[in-house]
């Protein structure tokens, strides 16, 4: 038997990590032997990846391992796991983490917990790995580590090459994560700058409205660089302001997941901002859209913590009156990249 990993999240990039992480891509060597649970709090998706091996609600179209085991007990996914993998929405994090915090034994070794849930909490602007820690044992809160990356699970489920962030104040204990957790297909960069690489995975979801703002009027490449060399120097002043370090921003965890992104087909974010250009109600296009769309939700609390900071930052705000109706999309990316 390999090592344990439970995977807490039966969501499309839960999904795939266990894909992943149990061998079960398709022509790809699995390398490190794994014994991995996904964890879900849904019964009819529970039942069907059981009995189907297919995560139809999350993942259409990708058969998932045999290997990969599944259930809707907590204390029965991370018994003995050495890596906990959290990737529930953020509005669920502490909650889950309460709830871990009483299913893990005390007589069994401490796993490693990887935070890759985007967001910070509502209120206290708390990130998540400060939120998992808050609500675990003390001897935990070292080995809560982020992770963070352009990792879109309709490329990584089929065995696309992808590498993320992974942080960890000690990077000793992010290179022996990161040992257990390799792939031939799912890198990982190790960093010290866990508050970096979390905030750039949530500011960068505000951006990426921009792409899909494009996308939606039917302009090309050429206004979506020009926006990028606008976006990135926002969204690294906004996240050095937080305590993030400013080189994060321009790697993998900042313009690495931008680009990825606003530029997918299959990203919820991007495909929000063509629904905002079409002039459709923001409720209306959530609706419409399977899934969370953390857009919406980064683009509030980024202009809140940008006011906080006083920092002018005119492309946020041009997207925040897109979503609010209050501009003309257009007219909007037409001052932004003049």
């Amino acid at each position: 038997m390999g090592v344990r990993v439970a995977v807490l999240g039966a969501g499309n990039l839960g999904t795939t990590l266990g894909i992943v992480l149990a061998g079960g891509v398709p022509g790809i060597r699995a390398g490190k032997s794994r014994d991995v649970v996904l964890w879900t709090i849904e019964p009819d998706v529970a039942s069907e990846i059981r009995d189907h091996q297919l995560n139809t609600k999350y993942l259409p179209g990708v058969p998932l391992p045999r290997g990969l085991v599944v259930t809707g007990e907590l204390p029965e996914a991370v018994a003995g796991a050495a890596i906990i993998l959290v990737t529930v929405p953020s509005k669920v994090v502490r909650e889950v983490a309460r709830l871990l915090g009483q299913a893990l034994r005390p007589g069994d070794a401490a796993p490693f917990i990887v935070n890759a849930s985007k967001g910070l909490e509502t209120g206290t602007y708390l990130r998540m790995t400060e939120v998992l820690a808050s609500e675990l044992p003390p001897s935990q809160g070292e080995r809560v580590l982020a992770m963070s990356g352009p990792s879109i699970a309709h490329e990584l489920s089929r065995g696309t090459p992808t590498a993320v962030a992974l942080a960890c104040r000690d990077p000793r204990l992010a290179r022996s994560v990161r040992r257990d957790m390799q792939t031939p297909v799912l890198r990982f960069q190790v960093s010290r700058d866990v508050a970096g690489v979390e905030l750039a995975g949530v500011l960068k979801n505000a951006y990426a409205l921009a792409f899909g703002l494009c996308d939606g009027l039917g302009l090309g490449l050429n206004t979506k660089a020009a926006l990028l060399t606008r976006a990135l120097p926002e969204l690294a002043r906004l996240g050095v302001a937080l305590g993030g370090r400013r080189a994060t921003f321009f790697g993998l965890a900042g313009l690495g997941d931008l680009v990825g992104t606003g530029l997918s087909d299959h990203s919820r974010n991007r495909r929000m901002g063509e629904e905002l250009a079409r002039r459709r109600p923001a409720e209306e296009a959530l609706a419409s859209i399977p899934g969370v769309v953390e857009g919406i939700g980064s683009v509030r609390l980024a202009r809140e913590l940008a006011a906080r900071h006083r920092l002018r930052l005119p492309l946020l705000e041009g997207i925040a009156a897109a979503v609010e109706r209050t501009i003309d999309p257009l007219k909007m990316i037409e001052r932004m990249i003049g």
